[in-house]
């Protein structure tokens, strides 16, 4: 008896009688008995047929899985075409996806129902290649009466699993074909083309997470050949350049690139261009740019190029971090009980969130650099750049090439990259002028340019640079003089002035004197191992009485003088400098002349008044600046007295 004739027989027997054969592959026996169990007749071949809505859904969520498989399946229908097999491709389900066969076997495929869109678990229809492989997760062939539904003893068939990269069964792939055609090696076959597909399916994966990966970096990354030809781009590129990726094929790289391409030639096999500022050139508009060049190895031979490209401001931003470039205080770093000063805060805060421009006016020492901090970490910009410069600090010949930047070679000693400047660096944040009072004319027409056209040009350059920058502005000038005296412009003061905030110097609210002591003295205590543990009266009445010409700059000098001269823990009036006690001696001597005078003689008020300028001016041998400051009187309200008694 051949092996054909009997495994019918075993089947028989098992089914009619339920005889266990023990010369029945384990596989197939095991796989009978499911069978059984499951209730499936010997005589029914019927697969579970999906309805149409069904199967669209599972071609379409398969779509990727037959797209890799399919050039596997077509290499092997070239290979089989003319054997009368089909090569068949089902999901984890052992739903049908795809047949590939001849006519002849394709017809029998029709009549036996083994069709796209069928079901074929061993519970559907039986012990089979297909549905077997599916439940072992193994390759499995079957031969003739091992299929448990009589209709399918013709056929031969043997089926592969297919796993994904994490082993997971996805599908499996199966050569069916008339029981005359049954060839050991046919299992082998299926079993490699499995492998080829899981490979496949594996480089796939990996290909999704590379361009997951490059399309989750902030920058544009963009592959070349040697002749300047597209091999890889991700997504950030063509946000960069303004353009959707279909038109990314189209564009001549060597046009985009014009400003680096002769660079990129002239790269030496280990060459590197790195970070550099240039324009990128597409659609008949320039796109400001940070590039990277690095020349491509594989193997032995240099191929092409990986550009990485940011948006000119990107680097910037970080390396204005690294530099320092953003603010460190806010309106609570502000200490006043002053009602005045506290309502020019609240001014400043609601200034803050709009996008005008801010001119801060007030005495050296009174704070406008923490109020032109505050404002910018209240304003929508506070996740930008924060840029102060001090216009009185810059050298006259670099003032323009320090606030405005210059290109490559502009002038003698210019970097060959260029240079940004300091406008450039605090784009999208805020730039804060201090002493603008200082600008050079010539270069208060180019800021002026800034603030109507929101650009800026380069030394040098031939291009507008466009800009979005908030400008605050801070000066202890009288403006107003110096636009009189044609030191400043006065377009420019206008543009400048939109809200002006005019600090109050620190003797006309001594009420915080003793809040900035004791702040400064804390944060001395901090600092330090000493301790200052108690302040004499004395130490804060005489402070008290002093002027403050420097502010509250002064103030913390004197604190500190006071706290690493001090003894025993302990801040007395003998640490006050001399000058502070001799100005707050002739201000009580002035007080007490005044009001003797006055008790021998019944004066009018402006008889007073004058008497006391004239004998401050006489003290300060006619300097208006520090009689002004001797007597508490405001410097533009003392030239009015001044005036007003015909004193000069």
């Amino acid at each position: 008896m051949g092996y054909i004739d009997k495994i019918k027989e075993r089947r028989r027997r098992f089914i009619e009688y339920n005889e266990i054969p023990k010369d029945v592959r384990p596989d197939i026996l095991n796989s009978w008995i499911r069978c059984k169990n499951y209730g499936v007749g010997e005589n029914s071949n019927k697969a579970n047929i999906l309805f149409k809505s069904e199967f669209d859904a599972v071609l379409e969520e398969k779509k990727e899985f037959i797209r890799i498989c399919l050039p596997v399946m077509l290499n092997l229908y070239e290979i089989l075409k003319d054997t009368n097999y089909s090569i068949i491709l089902t999901d984890e389900n052992a739903v049908i996806l795809k047949i590939l066969g001849n006519e002849r076997i394709m017809a029998a495929n029709k009549n036996l129902d083994f069709l796209e869109g069928r079901r074929w678990r061993e519970e559907d229809v039986g012990t089979n290649a297909i549905g077997t492989c599916i439940y072992l997760d193994k390759p499995v062939w079957t031969l003739g009466a091992e299929h448990y539904c009589r209709e399918q003893h013709k056929w031969t068939c043997s089926a592969a699993p297919i796993h994904n990269s994490r082993g997971k069964i996805i599908g499996c792939i199966d050569l069916s074909g008339s029981i005359g055609t049954f060839h050991s090696h046919t299992l082998g076959i299926v079993a490699e083309a499995s492998n080829t597909i899981q490979e496949q399916f594996a480089i796939s994966e990996h290909r999704k997470w590379t361009e997951v990966a490059f399309n989750s970096i902030k920058e544009g990354m963009l592959v070349l050949d040697n002749e300047f030809k597209v091999k890889y781009f991700n997504e950030k590129i063509c946000s960069i350049l303004g353009i959707h990726k279909s038109e990314m094929y189209k564009l001549d790289m060597k046009v985009l690139l014009r400003d680096v391409a002769n660079d990129m030639y002239g790269l030496s096999d280990n060459g590197k261009i790195a970070y550099r500022e240039i324009s990128l050139y597409v659609k008949n508009k320039r796109v400001e740019c940070n590039i990277s060049v690095t020349h491509v190895l594989i193997g032995e031979n240099y191929v092409g190029f990986v550009i990485v490209i940011q948006k000119a401001g990107t680097m910037r931003g970080v390396v204005n971090k690294i530099a320092g470039f953003s603010s460190r205080y806010d309106f609570d770093n502000i200490l006043t009980n002053n009602p005045k000063m506290l309502g020019i805060i609240e001014d400043a805060k609601r200034i803050a969130q709009n996008e005008c421009t801010v001119l801060i006016t007030g005495e050296s020492g009174t704070g406008k650099e923490l109020f032109a901090h505050s404002i910018h970490n209240r304003s929508k910009r506070c996740n930008g750049p924060f840029v102060a410069i001090n216009c009185a600090a810059l050298p006259k010949d670099l003032v323009e090439s320090e606030l405005f930047g210059y290109e490559k070679g502009a002038f003698t000693g210019a970097s060959k990259e260029g240079n940004p400047g300091k406008f450039e660096l605090a784009n999208e944040g805020t730039i804060f002028l201090d002493e603008i009072g200082e600008l050079p004319l010539e270069i208060q027409s180019k800021l002026l340019r800034v603030l109507d056209n929101h650009t800026i040009s380069r030394i040098g350059g031939k291009y507008e640079r466009n800009l979005n920058v908030r400008i605050v502005a801070a000066t202890n000038r009288d403006l107003i003089k110096e636009v009189n005296a044609k030191n400043f412009r006065s377009d420019l003061y206008f543009r400048l002035n939109v809200f002006n905030l005019k600090l109050i110097p620190l003797r006309e609210r001594k009420e915080d004197i003793e809040m900035f002591v004791r702040f400064f003295l804390n944060r001395l205590n901090k600092k330090n191992q000493m301790q200052i543990e108690h302040i004499d009266k004395s130490f804060m009445d005489i402070i008290k009485e002093y002027n403050w010409p420097g502010n509250v700059r002064e103030l913390e000098n004197v604190v500190q003088r006071a706290y690493y001269l001090s003894k025993n823990g302990i801040i007395t009036d003998s640490l006050i400098p001399d000058y502070i006690m001799e100005s707050v001696g002739n201000i009580q001597d002035y007080t007490i002349s005044l009001e003797n005078k006055s008790k021998n003689k019944i004066k009018t008020v402006d008889q007073v008044e004058r008497e006391l300028i004239v004998k401050a001016l006489e003290q300060c041998n006619g300097n208006v600046i520090n009689a002004s400051k001797l007597i508490e009187m405001g410097k533009s309200t003392l030239y009015r007295k001044i005036k007003k008694y015909n004193l000069k």
